[in-house]
């Protein structure tokens, strides 16, 4: 079958096709290879289709595209949108070259360089094999379940999301453990599940396998333990004086153990907050950033961020829209700007609202429809939607995206992670929210305060600023709760709830800030007796100027 760019109607009989037509074949004729109807646009060359109904076979395209074979059928698209799942490749032919954009070899991956077993760099984050264990001394590797990377327990799932590598399957020396070969990950953090022969003893925190126990500790019912008066250092080899800072995870303080102790450092791994408590994460206060054991403020135009800067947003305040810096590495974050406003950038209407901010619904083109919230022109677009409704919006989306009102969205990164955790068959399959998505991939709204639900009156997660009661409700940080056993603090808006009863650790207040003579003010805020250190500490600073200065002029008038 010769390659064609057109048939010619009307030839007279007996004459042959010319090099740029074709025989009709399969009742498939009429169309030129490029044609937007029964062809694949922007295709220079193709082979006609061997069933009726099919479109040809592109083997070449034109401006500048170039051809992706997905499902059987073949297309013309840009370079830069040879992704997900896909990559571009270069094949020689003779003493020429031209690039395809090709599948990779894994289903299950994302990103990947090459075809082949074993040359995934990220898998997808939908499904269940979401977890790349890589091959010795590789970036690339296999996409697996959190039950093949389990099994045998010499690695374990993490599901900490690398911005390169996403969601990994590491050995068990990644996860902080040492000599042993099976490990396990449990809401802790990873530790030993074994320890057999010469080192059969749990280490501390059962961080590693020993022959023995370390200095001031001693072994119980087989894991060693530091002794009263002790406690592990930060990456439990060695037992050490424990401090005498009453503020948890709290290295050196001033005032220690007094009610105006102030934390001043916290030990490795815990950050420091504006009213000196110890944090495993900055990211829990809302509106921070870790920097040298310290939780920073973000850029006040931020709701999130990775670092200090205002084009280093993580996520908005309601009523703006993240744009990223660089869409293809989205872990730098990007700057919040102005939410949808219909009859701009392309958009009919704004009524998607997500996280309080709005965005597209519905393209003023007809042929487009929203990608994250905007409107994309067609020739910018990577095939996110399988079926347009040629109304400027989108019915079904393609593998990687899930549906949201007329709009395409992926899950790992603003605004469809804040909705939708995993996606399949273009539709979420898990709501970021912990709730369950209906036929539709819908996902059900939890209480207010919440961030994640079982149901729609149980809360299981708070957002910032709130903390969770015993009824598995959210109550803001400055307020008490209902039955009064847990006491707000005032002007407080990052907090932790008490064990049982008891005030609030305050970890952000705001202005103004809270009142030291406020009973219900604990450590979380600064106290009375941390107040009235520093203003002695300010009046001794300032008397000494004074009587300087006043020294400094008695003398220069002598003089």
């Amino acid at each position: 079958m010769s390659e064609f760019t057109r048939e010619i109607l009307g030839r007279p009989a007996g004459e042959g096709p010319s090099s740029t037509a074709l025989e009709a074949t399969g009742g498939w004729s009429k169309s030129s290879c490029g044609d937007t109807t029964s062809g694949v646009p922007n295709c220079a060359k193709c082979t006609a289709p061997t069933t009726t109904g099919q479109k040809p076979a592109c083997s070449e395209c034109s401006n500048n595209k170039i051809v992706k074979t997905a499902a059987g059928a073949t297309s013309c698209i840009d370079e830069s949108a040879c992704n997900n799942g896909f990559f571009v490749e270069t094949t020689a032919s003779g003493s020429t070259s031209s690039k395809v954009c090709t599948a990779c070899t894994d289903d299950n991956c994302d990103v990947c360089a090459a075809s082949g077993a074993k040359k995934c760099s990220k898998c997808k984050t939908s499904g269940d094999k979401i977890y790349l264990q890589k091959e010795a001394d590789s970036q690339t590797g296999t996409c697996i379940d959190a039950n093949g990377c389990t099994n045998g327990n010499t690695y374990y799932a993490d599901d900490t999301v690398d911005p390169t590598s996403g969601k990994l399957c590491r050995k068990c020396a990644e996860g902080g453990v040492t000599v042993c070969t099976k490990c396990e990950k449990i809401e802790s953090g990873v530790v030993c599940k074994e320890c057999t022969g010469e080192t059969a003893i749990f280490g501390l925190n059962k961080k590693s396998c020993v022959a023995k126990c370390p200095n001031n500790a001693s072994e119980k019912s087989g894991v060693c333990t530091c002794n009263d008066g002790f406690t592990p250092n930060e990456d439990s080899s060695a037992c050490v004086a424990a401090s005498g800072c009453k503020t948890p995870h709290c290295r050196t303080c001033t005032g220690e153990g007094q009610e105006n102790e102030v934390c001043t450092e916290c030990v490795t791994s815990y950050y420091r907050t504006p009213t000196g408590q110890c944090v495993d994460s900055c990211e829990k206060l809302g509106g921070y950033y870790a920097d040298s054991n310290v939780c920073k403020s973000c850029d006040s135009s931020c709701a999130s961020c990775s670092t200090a800067g205002n084009n280093k947003c993580l996520s908005c305040p309601a009523g703006k829209a993240l744009k990223y810096t660089d869409e293809t590495s989205i872990s730098g974050g990007g700057s919040c700007v102005g939410e949808c406003k219909t009859g701009a950038n392309g958009c009919a209407d704004c009524g998607a609202t997500i996280g309080g901010s709005k965005y597209c619904s519905r393209c003023s083109t007809s042929s487009e429809y929203p990608v994250n919230g905007v409107c994309k022109a067609s020739t910018a677009r990577a095939n996110e939607c399988k079926a347009p409704d040629n109304k400027g919006g989108c019915s079904v989306c393609a593998s990687g995206y899930f549906l949201l009102d007329n709009g395409c969205y992926k899950t790992d990164r603003q605004p469809g992670s804040q909705v939708c955790k995993t996606e399949g068959s273009g539709k979420c399959t898990k709501c970021a929210n912990e709730q369950t998505p209906d036929q539709q991939g819908s996902c059900p709204t939890c209480p207010a305060g919440c961030s994640k639900c079982s149901d729609a009156n149980t809360c299981t997660e708070c957002l910032a600023g709130y903390y969770k009661t015993s009824a598995n409700t959210c109550v803001k940080c400055s307020e008490n709760s209902a039955d009064g056993n847990i006491k707000g603090v005032p002007n407080c808006v990052s907090c932790a709830a008490p064990t049982t009863s008891g005030t609030v650790t305050c970890y952000v207040t705001q202005t103004p800030a809270v009142d030291p003579a406020d009973p219900s003010t604990n450590k979380g805020g600064l106290s009375s007796g941390a107040i009235a250190g520093i203003s002695v500490a300010v009046i001794a600073v300032v008397g000494g100027l004074v009587g300087f200065l006043c020294w400094w002029f008695v003398c220069r008038g002598k003089a």
